[in-house]
C-alpha cells in the first residue's frame, strides 16, 4: 500500500490526514483504491478505511483525497458551530439564574 500525507487547511483550521492507495492492473489498466488511516502509518493501532474504488489514476485518487477530507473538516467545523450555538443559551439561563 503507498501511504501519503496531507495537511488540509480551512477557514483558521488545518488537519493532517494520512491516507492509502492500492492498484490493481487488469490489461494496462489501473484501478485504484483509496483508504483513510485512521493513525499515522507507524502507529500499531492505524486501520485502513476504504473511501473509494475504481479511480483510474493514481493523481485522480489524491485529488479525490484531498476533497474527501475538505468535505469532511468542513462538517466537523459546522458541527462544532451548532454544538456551540446550542451552548450559549444554556449559559446565558444559568448566569440569569444566578
Amino acid at each position: 500500500m503507498y501511504k501519503f500525507k496531507r495537511n488540509i487547511y480551512l477557514e483558521d483550521k488545518s488537519i493532517e490526514m494520512w491516507f492509502g492507495l492500492t492498484s490493481k492492473s487488469r490489461d494496462r489498466h489501473s484501478n485504484f483504491t483509496l483508504y483513510v488511516l485512521t493513525e499515522g502509518p507507524d502507529s500499531p493501532f492505524s486501520y485502513a478505511e476504504q473511501i473509494k474504488s475504481g479511480i483510474p489514476s493514481k493523481k485522480e485518487a489524491e485529488r479525490y483525497a484531498v476533497t474527501y477530507a475538505k468535505s469532511l473538516l468542513s462538517q466537523l467545523l459546522e458541527r462544532e458551530k451548532e454544538e456551540k450555538s446550542q451552548e450559549d443559551p444554556l449559559k446565558e439561563d444559568e448566569e440569569e439564574a444566578i
